[in-house]
């Protein structure tokens, strides 16, 4: 038998003046009850790629989810110095080019001193942009600026309120806060702490329904993942949801939920710790 048949293919013959024995070759590891390598799955460990891991024998390939493109390893939207990045900032919302050096920050709403923006979404598809207002217990929202000369010309058309704001027609708001848009479904979602609800309705507030009545303490901060079907929130109160527990200890006052679709990772931000 020689040394490479002794060793197989996973592993490779080491030889020395004393002794023979075998290595794991690169991208196999060694099994603990048996003499033998076995593969090492890379895609399990977070970051092995920037969005999409497919494991092979000794090795894996990342590649891009649609609509992304591989840039130094890393997989960035296609189109974008397009991009745009929006803040909300108390009651008002700006906007700049996140890739582009040289942008500064635009004014994209101005609210007057009735407006606290808490929370905001985009609605793309929709050409939206959607946020609470907790002073006033109301959920607005108001069309992005117009890209084109054609867009331009129908948004004269539409209907505007305060400037081209838009208040969702929905009774009986206490105290909205995290904001939601499944954009599959064409749905938003809200959280209420005032009522301790959460509930959804569809993009004109047409057909509410209330998701969850009790068992919420405060509920603030909420996002979605339409294409598993999953909805996530943060809860400020002592007594929160028992649902699903996904993180409670080391935690004050979670916010701004985020979702990585493709690696299936959530984030968000606390108030209190000053954290991310």
């Amino acid at each position: 038998m020689t040394n490479t048949t002794m060793c197989g293919d996973e592993a490779q013959c080491v030889q020395s003046r004393s002794t023979t024995y075998c290595m794991c070759r690169r991208g196999f590891q060694k099994m603990l009850d048996k003499n033998s390598c076995q593969d090492i799955n890379e895609c399990l460990r977070f970051g092995t790629c920037s969005q999409l891991c497919n494991n092979t024998k000794g090795s894996h390939v990342c590649s891009c989810a649609k609509n992304f493109m591989k840039s130094d390893n890393m997989c960035k939207a296609e189109g974008s110095e397009h991009q745009i990045l929006y803040i909300a900032d108390d009651n008002k919302i700006r906007s700049m080019y996140p890739f582009n050096p040289n942008s500064a920050y635009e004014p994209a709403f101005q609210g007057d001193e009735n407006v606290r923006i808490d929370a905001m979404d985009i609605y793309v598809k929709g050409n939206k942009i959607y946020w609470t207002n907790w002073h006033t217990g109301r959920i607005s929202y108001r069309e992005l600026p117009a890209s084109s000369a054609a867009s331009t010309a129908s948004n004269r058309n539409r209907r505007q309120i305060d400037g081209g704001v838009t208040h969702l027609n929905i009774s009986g708001l206490k105290m909205p806060r995290g904001i939601a848009i499944d954009w599959v479904a064409g749905n938003i979602y809200w959280t209420d702490s005032g009522r301790d609800v959460i509930e959804v309705a569809q993009m004109k507030g047409e057909n509410r329904k209330t998701l969850i009545s009790g068992m919420i303490d405060e509920p603030h901060a909420i996002v979605v993942d339409p294409l598993r079907g999953t909805m996530y929130w943060s809860d400020w109160g002592n007594h929160p949801t028992l649902r699903e527990t996904l993180v409670q200890d080391n935690i004050q006052w979670p916010t701004g939920l985020a979702v990585d679709y493709h690696n299936e990772r959530l984030y968000w931000a606390d108030a209190k710790l000053s954290v991310i």
